[in-house]
């Protein structure tokens, strides 16, 4: 077969395009020519003209009897084609909003990891809720306290803001209740002295100065010249009471 191909190449040198020389029908067809006689070979040309005749009367009758199923078929090819064309503008469009969806989805993902940050904090806020009701009242019962004369209770709960701000100095609302006590403290403070400069015994006098030492404002000397103003501060009242003159 690779015999007769070289022949009919070498015989027929240009008179047929080369990817024919790759087609098994036409090197089959190319066998059987050499295996025809001289008449077959005369009459070759007549048949392929009269099978040419019958393949197009053929395809003819096959188009007019199903012209219908060609024109539908073209529409229909057409219809795909322009949805082929919807369909590109549409992932055009897409493939330009990917970015800011990409973006909008990047931010929707941090707000809701937010948002579950801030409702794990309200859970537990709602969860330690007594214990943080009585932390936010620790300045109104120390404030209680001092003005009813408990200074005992007031200086344990001052004692223990100062713990809390010491560990928790970040925390807005710990400095808040601690500026709170602090100003509880001058009230107290106050309310000592005032007590020192009245009319007291010895053992009022001691259990005052011993508060004033808790309370950690004044150095022993300052303390010691504090009381000294106070109780001259009495002293000083009671002679301006004392009548100067003599009477009977």
């Amino acid at each position: 077969m690779a015999e007769d191909l070289a022949l009919f190449s070498s015989l027929f040198q240009g008179a047929f395009p080369e990817e024919w020389k790759r087609d098994p029908e036409f090197v089959r067809y190319l066998s059987e020519l050499t295996s025809f006689s001289i008449k077959r070979l005369t009459r070759e040309p007549d048949l392929i003209k009269e099978e040419q005749e019958c393949v197009l009367n053929s395809t003819q009758n096959l188009a007019f009897n199903n012209y219908k199923t060609f024109i539908q078929t073209a529409e229909c090819s057409r219809e795909v084609f322009r949805e082929f064309i919807a369909v590109e503008d549409h992932v055009n469009k897409l493939i330009d909003k990917l970015p800011n969806f990409s973006s909008s989805c990047k931010q929707f993902g941090k707000d809701a990891q937010d948002i579950s940050s801030k409702r794990k904090l309200n859970s537990l806020a709602l969860s330690r809720h007594t214990q943080l009701l009585e932390i936010l009242e620790i300045p109104q019962l120390m404030e209680t306290c001092v003005r009813n004369g408990y200074y005992e209770e007031a200086l344990e709960l001052s004692s223990h803001v100062k713990r809390m701000e010491k560990k928790h100095n970040n925390i807005p609302i710990i400095k808040n209740i601690a500026s709170d006590i602090e100003r509880c403290s001058n009230l107290m403070l106050m309310e000592l002295i005032q007590q020192l400069q009245g009319s007291i015994q010895l053992p009022s006098c001691l259990r005052l100065v011993g508060l004033l030492r808790r309370m950690d404002i004044f150095n022993e000397s300052q303390l010691r010249l504090k009381f000294l103003q106070s109780r001259d501060y009495w002293l000083q009242s009671v002679l301006s009471s004392i009548p100067k003159d003599d009477r009977k």
